[in-house]
């Protein structure tokens, strides 16, 4: 039987986890937040490249994990 490689960054995600991907642009990013099992926990939204922009994903980064 074949064994077959597990990155070790994948098998440390476990049902805690927190998954944040930024679509990383000028001006805007987009961004999705996912469980371990990379269904959407929100729908993806856009953030300004801005310093108010980090702050709202912040924001919405602590209300996922209170939910």
């Amino acid at each position: 039987m074949e064994q077959k490689y597990v990155n070790p960054k994948v098998s440390r995600i476990s049902q805690d986890t927190l998954i944040v991907g930024i679509d990383v642009a000028k001006r805007n990013h987009w961004v999705r937040m996912t469980d371990y099992r990379g269904i959407d926990l929100i729908s993806p939204f856009k953030i300004n490249n801005t310093i108010d922009g980090i702050k709202m994903l912040e924001e919405k980064i602590r209300i996922i994990k209170q939910k």
